[in-house]
């Protein structure tokens, strides 16, 4: 099994990329809290740590929502798809979600299943964090066989919209936060129209910079664990599902309107 790890290698030309990568994905983060905050969707993961602890709960009960703190997780660099408890004297921080009520975090705590060491309930999760239900049920049967399902059953040239891509999700930078359940899901695409107008509401240029990246040509190649996905700008790898007998390719390109 490949340990977790990402990496941003920029080309010639473009070192600013990991830089501008990290501003991204920031604000992919905020746009999430903005959605809960504004009543768009009902849920969101946050993780808090201690050095972060009290300006993100000020910030939370200011807005009139809800912490519920799930799991102390243990540190793990670059993308994962599950979250493992930290052991006793090692360092954690804490995987939780927020929700405008109370009984919204209960709910998604339950349905989460870390606490208490048990299988999550994906269709309720997807509902709480307001996801289509066509990718809602793609997910819940997808997952099991392959934890990073991007479109499992293609490879080869890929047309889609920009916001369902999520060939860059390693590194933190999408439109929309689910995994689509095809590259033209119409329902994401309309999803996506309200997420970008609330990533323009915030920082125009940077959102016109995201979507601008997610409708370039790239290449996302795995093989072995590892995936290799190359843009324009830079090379990134990380760890994703290990395609054992021989490797999968998806040549993204944006749908022509």
């Amino acid at each position: 099994m490949v340990e977790s790890f990402v990496r941003l290698m920029p080309k010639q030309g473009f070192q600013e990329w990991p830089s501008l990568m990290g501003d991204m994905a920031e604000l992919c983060r905020e746009t999430e809290y903005r959605l809960v905050k504004d009543g768009y969707r009902k849920a969101t993961t946050l993780h808090i740590e201690d050095r972060n602890y009290k300006e993100l709960m000020e910030r939370i009960n200011k807005d009139g929502l809800i912490y519920t703190p799930i799991l102390k997780a243990a540190y793990s660099e670059g993308f994962i798809h599950e979250h493992k408890e930290a052991k006793e004297g090692e360092p954690f921080y804490w995987y939780g979600c927020v929700t405008k009520t109370y009984k919204e975090g209960q709910e998604f705590k339950k349905a989460d299943g870390s606490a208490e060491q048990k299988k999550p309930n994906h269709i309720k999760l997807g509902k709480l964090l307001g996801y289509p239900e066509c990718c809602i049920d793609y997910f819940n049967k997808k997952f099991p066989q392959n934890w990073d399902p991007i479109w499992i059953e293609k490879s080869g040239r890929v047309c889609g919209y920009p916001e369902c891509n999520r060939l860059l999700r390693y590194f933190g930078v999408h439109i929309t936060w689910h995994f689509s359940c095809s590259p033209v899901c119409e329902k994401t695409k309309e999803e996506g129209k309200k997420w970008f107008s609330v990533m323009k509401e915030m920082d125009k240029e940077l959102a016109e910079k995201i979507y601008n990246l997610l409708s370039k040509s790239m290449t996302w190649d795995s093989y072995h664990g590892v995936v290799q996905i190359e843009t324009p700008y830079f090379v990134g790898l990380s760890r994703t599902f290990p395609y054992l007998e021989k490797k999968r390719v998806i040549n993204w390109e944006v749908k022509k309107k």
